[in-house]
């Protein structure tokens, strides 16, 4: 952006139309360099035969049990308790 700045880019005055398209230089190199990384990445995986599927992530399902449920009602008891002290001041 500083770049087109010093080339007399002007992005700040003119309508939106005018300065949505003062940002087309900028945006297409930005979207080019975005696909050709992905890309690269993809053919990256590729060669290390990565294969997605089941049981490919640490990631563990959270439950809601009797502490959070004790959790849940004491923050509801504060609130009110706020929201009554409140009033009556």
């Amino acid at each position: 952006m500083k770049a087109q700045l010093a080339r007399g880019a002007d992005f700040e005055n003119g309508n939106l139309i005018k300065r949505a398209k003062g940002l087309i230089p900028i945006l297409i190199p930005l979207f080019i360099s975005a696909f050709r990384r992905a890309d690269e990445l993809a053919m990256a995986m590729e060669a290390r035969c990565y294969r997605g599927g089941e049981n490919r992530t640490r990631m563990h399902s959270l439950k809601f049990g009797g502490r959070d449920a004790a959790a849940a009602v004491i923050t509801v008891l504060m609130v009110a308790a706020l929201i009554i002290q409140r009033i009556l001041m």
